[in-house]
């Protein structure tokens, strides 16, 4: 509004510089009136930039002016310049005591490309909009150097027992998060937290990104760097994708995945870690994940990790159904094993923590309810075992049910993360034997045997979008999208 039109300034010190390079970037005519002045106003004169009287102050010098700035170190030369300025109705701003009288106040401005903030206190506190000014500045460098980060261990990177004590459950992703949530550079983010994996995923700045802070508060600073990733850029979305499609996970094509993504999201938007980047960014995974397993279903024998624990059984326990077995939860998983039990002719025992589920009167002909803590009456008649349980600590310990178990044998499948079987039942050998995840993995894959073919047409499916993540990206950085052909 200000191009071309002439505006004063009186005064030649460091305030008014401030206003005169400001009056520059919006297009004005500058016209300086003062006896002396910094240095960097007298290379703007002497550059023809601006016209510079070197005078006092005389009341012809608002003539034709629209604005004028009275920016002396004398509060009775900058009374005189706005008593002028008034009387013949030009709008005049005092940069001293007097600003209560003046017409209006310049507000601390940040311009970075096409983004202008102005921070105003209504002129009572010059430093307070100053330092807030200076944060929001730092916080505008660290956006436009900002990209995907994923930072996270998981069964690939080191064994269930090894990744137990990293595991966060809802008080610990909690407090976790409101530390990040403090760091500077750290703009949205959420932790995706499953049986196999504990990862933070941030749209963040490069320092933040690298400083080595999330390692440290995720403790991740404790283990070797190749005990896990950190992931940058499109190869953190394609990271992403492929976890959501279920090709990362222990048994390739699982889809649990993508609800535990989802309410990890729901969790960080509630918590306020996250917003519109966050929530951008799971769409455009679930959107590539549906077509990366549209291409590769073909190509496995998808299957959930309960059916693959019932497959285990199916192939390692001949005369399964002959077997008593016990579930432990009634969570998603273990409602899916009993169902997948029920499916197969099997009956069962199903241990609830608190609320017992609801069985149609069929079901109650082929299911025995047993609350937790009654769980040691029937581990002595227990031929298999399987837990799937949302714990911290073992349900099933050395110490507490050791002596308990089957003499004859049993087959004992810990489905949790963290550990829902004391691991020292790993060791014990003879008639116990025990099957944890990562077990299941290496099972499911020799049986399965097709992972490298599915993986060669997920790197091909992830590079024909790119452009997704690109677009993301420069959202992300405040660029505008380049028009596609």
């Amino acid at each position: 509004m200000l191009e071309g039109r002439r505006v004063l300034v009186v005064g030649g010190g460091r305030v008014g510089q401030r206003k005169v390079e400001l009056l520059l970037d919006s297009g004005a005519e500058v016209s300086l009136v003062c006896p002396d002045c910094v240095d960097e106003l007298a290379a703007l004169a002497q550059a023809g930039r601006i016209r510079h009287d070197a005078r006092a102050f005389e009341e012809a010098d608002v003539t034709g002016c629209a604005l004028v700035f009275a920016c002396t170190d004398d509060k009775h030369v900058n009374r005189h310049v706005l008593d002028v300025a008034k009387a013949v109705r030009i709008p005049c701003c005092c940069a001293d005591g007097n600003w209560p009288d003046g017409d209006f106040v310049t507000p601390a401005i940040i311009r970075t490309g096409d983004v202008l903030i102005a921070v105003s206190t209504s002129g009572k506190s010059c430093r307070q909009s100053r330092l807030i000014k200076d944060n929001l500045r730092k916080h505008l460098d660290s956006i436009e150097s900002s990209d995907l980060l994923v930072l996270g261990t998981s069964h690939e990177y080191l064994t269930a027992e090894a990744r137990a004590p990293l595991h966060l459950l809802l008080r610990g992703r909690e407090a976790i998060g409101e530390m990040i949530r403090q760091v500077w550079g750290v703009h949205e983010f959420f932790i995706l937290n499953t049986c196999n994996r504990i990862e933070v995923v941030a749209a963040i700045s490069k320092e933040a990104g690298t400083c080595g802070i999330l390692r440290r508060l995720l403790r991740f600073d404790q283990l070797r760097t190749d005990q896990y990733y950190m992931k940058h850029g499109f190869e953190a979305f394609s990271h992403l994708c492929l976890v959501t499609a279920g090709m990362d996970s222990q048994m390739p094509g699982e889809f649990h995945v993508v609800s535990q993504l989802k309410d990890a999201v729901d969790e960080a938007v509630t918590l306020g870690w996250a917003g519109a980047v966050i929530r951008e960014l799971c769409d455009a995974a679930l959107h590539v994940s549906k077509d990366i397993r549209h291409e590769v279903e073909p190509l496995l024998d998808i299957a959930e990790i309960e059916e693959i624990g019932l497959r285990y059984l199916d192939t390692e326990i001949p005369g399964l159904v002959s077997c008593r077995v016990v579930v432990i939860g009634t969570g998603m998983v273990g409602k899916n094993l009993v169902a997948g039990l029920l499916k197969r002719g099997y009956g069962c025992v199903w241990v609830y923590h608190r609320n017992a589920p609801v069985l149609s009167a069929e079901e109650a002909r082929q299911v025995d309810l047993v609350q937790l803590d009654d769980m040691g009456r029937v581990l002595p008649g227990a031929d298999v075992v399987v837990s799937a349980v949302d714990v911290q600590s073992p349900v099933i310990t050395w110490a507490g049910h050791h002596g308990l178990l089957n003499p004859r044998g049993v087959v004992m499948i810990d489905l949790g993360m963290p550990r829902n079987i004391d691991p020292a039942f790993d060791a014990c050998g003879g008639a116990v034997r025990v099957a944890d995840l990562d077990a299941l993995k290496r099972w499911y894959r020799t049986a399965n045997g097709t992972l490298d073919q599915v993986l060669k047409v997920c790197g091909t499916i992830l590079n024909d979008h790119r452009n997704i993540y690109e677009r993301m990206r420069q959202s992300i950085q405040g660029q505008l999208p380049q028009q596609e052909p």
